[in-house]
């Protein structure tokens, strides 16, 4: 009890400019940008996974001897 305790500084926040429209559109902006790159990501593991068997068979047959 020495030493005094902060106390916690309080402030409130008005924006200047606030358009309802304007935020409506953003955040519809935003949810389409996220849906159209959660489509996008599977693809790419896909493709990913798809090289990879490839490599995988490819070294299994070229080390059994079949392709020497």
């Amino acid at each position: 009890m020495l030493l005094r305790r902060p106390k916690y500084r309080r402030f409130s926040y008005e924006p200047r400019f606030y358009n309802p429209d304007q935020d409506r559109a953003e955040k519809f902006r935003r949810r389409m940008r996220h849906e159209r790159e959660a489509h996008r990501k599977p693809r790419r593991s896909v493709i990913i996974w798809g090289v990879v068997l490839i490599l995988v068979l490819y070294a299994y047959l070229y080390l059994s001897g079949v392709m020497r």
